[in-house]
Formats: C-alpha cells, sequence, structure tokens
C-alpha cells in the first residue's frame, strides 16, 4: 500500500487542455496576430502550470519539512556553459537547492523536427546542470534533477518512424519500427539510467482527455512521486550540521 498522497493526475492534465484552448482563442485578441495552427496554444508559456502545481503538492507532503517552491522569474540558477538557466520550479530548503525540474509537452501535428529540439533541449539541460552541479555552483550537496514530459496521442505520435538512410553507420536497432512516442520513452529511460536525470515521467493523452496512458513503468507518474518521496526523506535524515555542511555554509 501506497504512503504517498498522489495529486489528481487527471485533472492537472485536463488543465493543460483547458489552458492550451484558453490561450489559443486569447492569443491575437489585441494585435491581430495569432500563430498558425496549434502554436498559437502552446507559445502562451503557460499550459504545463497545472501539472507543475500537482508535483509542487508533491514537494511540499511532508509538514515537518518546510521547503520553498519557486517559479518563473524566481527560478533561475546557475549554470555551466551560460550563466544561468530558468527552471520551470526550484526545490528549497533552508535556502538551499534541494531540487529543480522542467516541464515539457509536445503536441501535433508537428513531431518530426519537434522532437528534435525537445530531446536536444533535455540533453544540453541535463549536461549544463550536472557540470554545474560537478563544479560546486550548488554546494557539496547534489542536487535533484527531474523532468516530466507529456505527449500528445495521435496517429503521427503513435505511428512507426522510418529511420534515416545512408548513415555511415547504423542505427542503434532498438529504434528500428519505433513511433515518436516510442523514441521519448528510450530517451527518457536512457537519461535516467544514465544518471542525467534522478527521475522523469513521460505520459501520453488525446486532445481534449484527462485520460493518459504511461509508456514505461520507469517513467510513471507513481515512479516519480515516489523518487520525489525518496528525496524529500534523504533531506529529512540529514542532521541539521550535516546538512549545512554539505551547501557550504
Amino acid at each position: 500500500m501506497s504512503l504517498i498522497n498522489f495529486p489528481d493526475w487527471q485533472l492537472a492534465i485536463n488543465g493543460y487542455w483547458k489552458y492550451l484552448d484558453i490561450q489559443q482563442r486569447k492569443q491575437g485578441s489585441k494585435s491581430g496576430v495569432k500563430d498558425n495552427g496549434n502554436r498559437a496554444g502552446a507559445t502562451g508559456g503557460k499550459q504545463m502550470s497545472a501539472l507543475q502545481s500537482a508535483v509542487s503538492e508533491l514537494w511540499q507532503s511532508d509538514p515537518s519539512l518546510p521547503v520553498e517552491i519557486r517559479y518563473d522569474t524566481s527560478a533561475d540558477l546557475p549554470a555551466y556553459f551560460r550563466p544561468a538557466k530558468n527552471w520551470d520550479l526550484v526545490v528549497l530548503y533552508r535556502g538551499a537547492l534541494i531540487a529543480a525540474m522542467e516541464f515539457k509537452s509536445h503536441r501535433g501535428p508537428s513531431f518530426g523536427n519537434n522532437f528534435n529540439n525537445r530531446t536536444e533541449e533535455a540533453l544540453g539541460l541535463a549536461a549544463d546542470s550536472q557540470m554545474a552541479a560537478q563544479r560546486g555552483l550548488f554546494g557539496t550537496l547534489k542536487p535533484w534533477f527531474g523532468f516530466l514530459m507529456l505527449v500528445e496521442d495521435t496517429d503521427k505520435s503513435t505511428n512507426p518512424v522510418r529511420l534515416p538512410k545512408k548513415m555511415p553507420f547504423p542505427p542503434d536497432p532498438i529504434f528500428e519500427g519505433e513511433s515518436y512516442i516510442g523514441r521519448y520513452r528510450i530517451f527518457f529511460e536512457r537519461m535516467v539510467s544514465e544518471g542525467y536525470y534522478d527521475a522523469a515521467a513521460l505520459v501520453t493523452a488525446k486532445e481534449g482527455s484527462g485520460d493518459f496512458h504511461e509508456p514505461s513503468p520507469a517513467l510513471s507518474l507513481a515512479n516519480l512521486a515516489a523518487a520525489i518521496s525518496a528525496r524529500l526523506a534523504y533531506i529529512k535524515a540529514l542532521p541539521d550540521a550535516q546538512f549545512d555542511a554539505m551547501v557550504g555554509r
């Protein structure tokens, strides 16, 4: 039996679609300029806020560990290959960084180029953040890095995708016959297993629906919640003197 009080994930995913719809209707109402297709909703920038709030509940689930949650302009952190990175969610305890998370979505109709963009962004962020941690920019307490990805469940995201031809070397056969959702599953499973992220969640949902599918047990929302719970338990178990020493006080 789980000891974790899980958020209402369906409600949060419904919130994603509702916000996209609101943004799409609002965009251009003053200027008269509107992005093409579904981009009008996605460029609003707040469509993942309901999922961010749901995950924040998990980070704030232990009243005896009063963490501080930061968003937006207050969620900037040092980086290594650039001056700073603005994260989607930052978790502090007694002024020290204990976690940072990114929340991204991928909605159709375009999946090819956008898949490459999303994975390159996630990989670059991981490399930059891990190097910043290694160089001590967050103190000696290594931060916990997480990622939540929501992908629209549609024919273009679930059908098999051809691999490039005429490459000088053959691609990894694991990608043969995979859809874009399958490629996301492989990407995030490998990012976590190789230590680039401490935990990640990958969920898919049809447009307008809060019902969701989890392509991998290792990337489930329950697994993400358990990983967050474990991180909180670790921080709570550290004596104050040890915690202060590890964050460089």
